[in-house]
């Protein structure tokens, strides 16, 4: 088949008219799609902002009512219910101040805007204080956390996120309690290996967890028990975080369980290192290190 020159020349100025259009369009997508990325960048910047602004207004005022509360405790020594109260207030405040540390985390954890900050951390004070801020859940469950401690435990310590790490034991402490029986009793242990590999176990006694059930537990909001007249409290977050933070300070974490029979958590975190300008000693849990806040 022949075409005339003429032809030629309208077919190519056809397919000249259709590039140049093709060419428009992208140049409209594309410009659209870098405002598209610039409005994502200043609603995330927006959004960190803001996380981070309503997380210092709601732990000010929750650090003084948990400071007034110890304060409280010291002035009504010897009267039995001014203690009673200032113990009950701290420790619902310190309730308070764990499950929004859950949700804060949860938030940074979602934003992607998160990184583990290594400090060198006394393993046995870390672990003592910790339990003590669960005695009072504890003993509204009338259960036992009794600690056990390798006997070189006085010289021990880990670099590790302490944020972090409080913030995993605090939910395996939490879980183990609410799943154990009237009585009960926690226990929480650690080891360090040769190779500085730091290993924290916390085990109940408890309901137990059907096996077809454990893969289950650590996605996000997901509870084994639904409904309105569920017997334990909880918002389906903590073992998603504990989870989320184990792998992002490269550690693992197993549990061994059976119906009836309590479950024991075992975690795993490597040993790591710290930069010379991240060099910071925690000898004791109430040592908060937090990037834009602090905590007593």
């Amino acid at each position: 088949m022949e075409i005339s020159d003429d032809e030629l020349i309208e077919e190519l100025s056809k397919r000249f008219a259709q590039s140049r259009k093709a060419f428009s369009d992208l140049s409209v997508m594309n410009r659209k799609l870098i405002e598209m990325n610039e409005r994502l960048e200043a609603s995330e910047s927006l959004k960190s902002n803001f996380l981070s602004n309503i997380r210092n207004e709601i732990n000010n005022p929750l650090n003084v009512i948990m400071g007034l509360a110890d304060q409280l405790a010291v002035v009504g020594t010897g009267n039995e219910e001014i203690t009673s109260l200032s113990s009950l207030i701290g420790a619902e405040a310190n309730t308070l101040n764990f499950q929004l540390r859950n949700i804060f985390m949860a938030a940074e954890l979602e934003s992607g805007e998160i990184s583990p900050r290594y400090v060198k951390v006394h393993i046995a004070s870390a672990l003592r204080d910790l339990g003590d801020s669960f005695l009072h859940t504890a003993a509204k469950k009338n259960v036992s956390v009794e600690l056990t401690f390798p006997e070189n435990a006085d010289t021990h310590s880990a670099v590790i996120d302490f944020e972090k790490f409080q913030i995993i034991v605090s939910n395996l402490l939490a879980n183990a309690i609410e799943y154990s029986s009237d009585g009960g009793v926690v226990d929480v242990s650690y080891s360090v290996s040769g190779d500085g590999l730091l290993c924290i176990s916390v085990q109940d006694h408890g309901v137990g967890i059907a096996s077809e059930d454990q893969h289950r537990i650590f996605d996000r909001f997901v509870q084994l028990e639904t409904g309105t007249t569920r017997s334990h409290l909880g918002h389906g977050l903590g073992l998603s975080i504990t989870k989320a933070l184990v792998d992002l300070m490269q550690g693992s974490i197993n549990l061994t369980s059976s119906p009836g029979e309590g479950t024991l958590f075992t975690v795993l975190l490597p040993p790591c290192s710290i930069f010379d300008d991240e060099d910071s000693f925690s000898e004791a849990g109430n040592l908060f290190l937090f990037d834009d806040m602090g905590e007593a």
